[in-house]
């Protein structure tokens, strides 16, 4: 059994395809068979970001609705890593909380390590609560992300309450830079962790050069410093204890 990963963020805008990117395929490099889930609908980003985009001819909605097998939707991304795109510009489009997504991920969690791109703003119920292991709220460090990611820390929580499982939350601080947090008026990572309410499972660094590779539809290349950050946070969702050395400032090397 793999383990059942979402990506999501209370608000647009966080990097939270370009972090679930990342760290899916630093978790692909440790020898994990990993599978993103474009549940972003009207075509997604996950696509574009792998450089996968243009190859896509089955997707998310046809493996919801019967119509194909998730194998016969895959694109390979790399080693150990596949995509199940979001579906395009249709009528059909399934909501990541429909209970046809939910089957879908809980299938392919029985053969990979899946991780799940959800959209923004979207706030999980009870059922997708059950059917994942893991929340990481994406967020940056300013007051009114982390405000809002607060605020959808509590409603997982209650979410999870109803459920008889109990998934866990972690918060993923994204396109961080001690300087932009201090100018945001936020103390220190800590104040981050207090706001929100949720145990830190990474924090993503400000990094130029990804951002340019992402809207440029490749993927990030190994010189891309929050490469590394990913794969700390990647060996930390599946339960390494990797030291968070905020000594070196999260500044790209």
């Amino acid at each position: 059994m793999g383990k059942k990963i979402a990506f999501l963020s209370a608000l647009g805008g966080q990097g939270t395809s370009l972090s679930v990117a990342c760290v899916a395929r630093a978790a692909a490099s440790s020898g994990r068979s990993a599978v993103l889930v474009d549940a972003c609908g009207f075509g997604g980003t996950l696509s574009y970001i792998t450089g996968v985009g243009e190859d896509a001819v089955m997707n998310l909605n046809d493996v919801a609705s019967g119509e194909c097998q998730p194998e016969e939707a895959f694109l390979d991304c790399g080693e150990n890593i596949k995509l199940l795109p979001a579906g395009g510009f249709s009528e059909r489009n399934f909501s990541p909380l429909s209970v046809e997504v939910r089957r879908v991920i809980e299938s392919l969690g029985r053969e990979y390590d899946v991780f799940v791109d959800i959209p923004s703003g979207t706030v999980p119920d009870c059922g997708m609560a059950g059917c994942l292991d893991t929340f990481v709220i994406c967020s940056r460090a300013d007051a009114m992300s982390l405000q809002y990611a607060s605020m959808l820390c509590r409603l997982i929580r209650k979410a999870s309450a109803q459920t008889a499982g109990s998934c866990e939350i972690r918060l993923l601080l994204t396109d961080f830079s001690p300087e932009s947090m201090k100018l945001c008026g936020v103390q220190d990572i800590d104040a981050c962790i207090d706001t929100v309410g949720a145990r830190l499972v990474g924090v993503m660094p400000h990094d130029s050069r990804a951002q340019e590779s992402a809207l440029s539809g490749k993927p990030p290349d190994e010189r891309c410093g929050i490469v590394r950050y990913a794969g700390d946070t990647a060996e930390r969702l599946f339960g390494g204890r990797v030291p968070l050395d905020a000594g070196r400032s999260f500044r790209l090397m």
